[in-house]
Protein backbone atom coordinates (compact mmCIF):
# COMPACT_ATOMS: atom_id res chain seq x y z
CA UNK A 1 0.00 0.00 0.00
CA UNK A 2 2.83 2.46 0.62
CA UNK A 3 4.51 1.93 -2.85
CA UNK A 4 1.31 3.83 -4.26
CA UNK A 5 2.44 6.80 -2.49
CA UNK A 6 5.92 6.46 -3.19
CA UNK A 7 4.89 6.07 -6.63
CA UNK A 8 2.25 9.08 -7.23
CA UNK A 9 3.98 11.48 -5.11
CA UNK A 10 6.77 12.07 -7.15
CA UNK A 11 4.78 12.07 -10.34
CA UNK A 12 2.30 14.84 -9.21
CA UNK A 13 5.89 16.96 -8.00
CA UNK A 14 7.05 16.41 -11.46
CA UNK A 15 3.17 17.14 -13.43
CA UNK A 16 2.94 20.66 -11.33
CA UNK A 17 7.06 21.59 -11.95
CA UNK A 18 6.56 20.56 -15.66
CA UNK A 19 3.77 23.34 -15.29
CA UNK A 20 5.23 25.85 -13.23
CA UNK A 21 7.92 25.49 -15.96
CA UNK A 22 5.63 25.79 -18.92
CA UNK A 23 4.07 29.23 -16.91
CA UNK A 24 7.66 30.57 -16.17
CA UNK A 25 8.42 30.57 -20.31
CA UNK A 26 5.32 31.28 -21.06
CA UNK A 27 5.67 34.57 -18.60
CA UNK A 28 8.51 35.28 -20.62
CA UNK A 29 7.04 34.88 -24.07
CA UNK A 30 3.99 37.33 -22.71
CA UNK A 31 6.44 39.71 -21.34
CA UNK A 32 8.42 39.97 -24.83
CA UNK A 33 5.81 40.17 -27.52
CA UNK A 34 4.41 43.27 -26.38
CA UNK A 35 7.74 44.96 -26.49
CA UNK A 36 8.47 43.47 -29.55
CA UNK A 37 5.68 44.25 -31.29
CA UNK A 38 4.29 47.49 -30.10
CA UNK A 39 7.11 48.67 -28.10
CA UNK A 40 4.73 48.32 -25.02
CA UNK A 41 6.94 48.03 -21.93
CA UNK A 42 4.00 48.54 -19.67
CA UNK A 43 1.51 46.00 -21.18
CA UNK A 44 4.40 43.17 -21.03
CA UNK A 45 5.38 44.08 -17.84
CA UNK A 46 1.44 43.54 -16.74
CA UNK A 47 1.24 40.33 -18.95
CA UNK A 48 4.59 39.25 -17.86
CA UNK A 49 4.26 39.45 -14.30
CA UNK A 50 0.63 37.78 -14.24
CA UNK A 51 1.65 34.61 -15.64
CA UNK A 52 5.00 34.77 -13.38
CA UNK A 53 2.56 34.91 -10.31
CA UNK A 54 0.73 32.03 -11.51
CA UNK A 55 3.96 30.45 -12.51
CA UNK A 56 5.00 31.02 -8.73
CA UNK A 57 1.90 29.35 -7.51
CA UNK A 58 1.99 26.03 -9.62
CA UNK A 59 6.11 26.24 -8.66
CA UNK A 60 4.74 26.31 -4.82
CA UNK A 61 2.06 23.10 -4.96
CA UNK A 62 5.06 20.95 -7.01
CA UNK A 63 7.03 22.00 -3.24
CA UNK A 64 4.44 21.15 -1.50
CA UNK A 65 3.20 18.05 -2.86
CA UNK A 66 6.67 16.56 -2.95
CA UNK A 67 7.38 17.44 0.52
CA UNK A 68 4.19 15.22 1.41
CA UNK A 69 6.18 12.26 1.92
CA UNK A 70 9.71 11.83 2.93
CA UNK A 71 12.08 9.40 1.67
CA UNK A 72 10.72 6.32 2.87
CA UNK A 73 7.34 7.69 2.15
CA UNK A 74 5.58 7.61 5.62
CA UNK A 75 4.42 11.30 6.86
CA UNK A 76 6.67 12.74 9.03
CA UNK A 77 5.60 15.24 11.88
CA UNK A 78 2.66 15.94 9.95
CA UNK A 79 1.05 18.52 11.96
CA UNK A 80 3.96 21.05 11.32
CA UNK A 81 4.59 19.78 7.82
CA UNK A 82 1.32 20.66 7.04
CA UNK A 83 1.16 23.45 9.39
CA UNK A 84 4.59 24.85 6.95
CA UNK A 85 3.15 23.82 3.32
CA UNK A 86 -0.12 25.50 3.92
CA UNK A 87 1.51 28.75 5.51
CA UNK A 88 3.83 28.97 2.56
CA UNK A 89 1.35 27.95 -0.08
CA UNK A 90 -1.59 30.74 1.38
CA UNK A 91 1.15 33.28 1.16
CA UNK A 92 2.05 32.72 -2.41
CA UNK A 93 -1.78 32.82 -3.05
CA UNK A 94 -2.32 35.98 -1.27
CA UNK A 95 1.32 37.80 -3.10
CA UNK A 96 -0.35 36.47 -6.04
CA UNK A 97 -4.03 37.73 -5.50
CA UNK A 98 -2.77 41.47 -4.52
CA UNK A 99 -0.61 41.25 -7.29
CA UNK A 100 -3.10 40.89 -9.62
CA UNK A 101 -5.59 43.56 -8.47
CA UNK A 102 -2.45 45.79 -8.81
CA UNK A 103 -2.11 44.70 -12.46
CA UNK A 104 -5.79 45.09 -12.64
CA UNK A 105 -5.88 48.71 -11.19
CA UNK A 106 -2.50 49.79 -13.63
CA UNK A 107 -4.67 48.41 -16.47
CA UNK A 108 -7.49 50.21 -15.76
CA UNK A 109 -6.50 53.17 -15.06
CA UNK A 110 -4.45 53.58 -18.57
CA UNK A 111 -7.92 52.69 -20.20
CA UNK A 112 -10.12 55.23 -18.37
CA UNK A 113 -11.99 52.19 -17.00
CA UNK A 114 -12.60 53.53 -13.23
CA UNK A 115 -16.37 51.62 -13.28
CA UNK A 116 -14.22 48.38 -13.38
CA UNK A 117 -12.33 49.36 -10.21
CA UNK A 118 -14.61 47.45 -8.50
CA UNK A 119 -13.11 43.93 -9.39
CA UNK A 120 -9.57 44.72 -7.83
CA UNK A 121 -11.18 45.83 -4.85
CA UNK A 122 -12.87 42.34 -4.28
CA UNK A 123 -9.92 40.76 -5.07
CA UNK A 124 -7.94 42.60 -2.18
CA UNK A 125 -10.95 42.13 0.23
CA UNK A 126 -10.65 38.14 -0.22
CA UNK A 127 -6.84 38.46 -0.04
CA UNK A 128 -7.32 40.04 3.52
CA UNK A 129 -9.90 37.88 4.28
CA UNK A 130 -7.26 35.15 3.38
CA UNK A 131 -4.73 36.61 5.13
CA UNK A 132 -7.20 36.92 8.31
CA UNK A 133 -7.93 32.78 7.98
CA UNK A 134 -4.34 31.98 7.61
CA UNK A 135 -3.82 34.05 10.50
CA UNK A 136 -6.54 32.13 12.46
CA UNK A 137 -5.25 28.65 10.68
CA UNK A 138 -1.38 29.29 12.75
CA UNK A 139 -2.93 30.06 15.62
CA UNK A 140 -5.31 27.60 16.09
CA UNK A 141 -2.51 25.03 15.05
CA UNK A 142 0.00 26.54 17.32
CA UNK A 143 2.00 24.04 19.19
CA UNK A 144 0.66 25.68 22.78
CA UNK A 145 -3.08 25.82 20.73
CA UNK A 146 -2.38 22.23 20.16
CA UNK A 147 -0.87 21.06 23.76
CA UNK A 148 -4.20 22.86 25.46
CA UNK A 149 -6.59 20.92 23.70
CA UNK A 150 -6.05 17.69 25.02
CA UNK A 151 -5.75 18.71 28.53
CA UNK A 152 -9.09 20.39 28.60
CA UNK A 153 -10.66 17.64 26.81
CA UNK A 154 -9.72 14.90 29.46
CA UNK A 155 -10.74 17.82 32.58
CA UNK A 156 -14.55 17.81 30.76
Amino acid sequence: MQSVPRMLVPLFALFFLSFALLYASSALVEFIKPILSDGDLTGGLVKGVHMGVVALAVYELAQVVHQEYDKSGKPSDAIRRIRRSVTRFASVVFVALVLESLILVIKYSQQDLAGFLYYPVAIIASASLLLMSLGVFIKLSSSDTMEEAPSTAADD
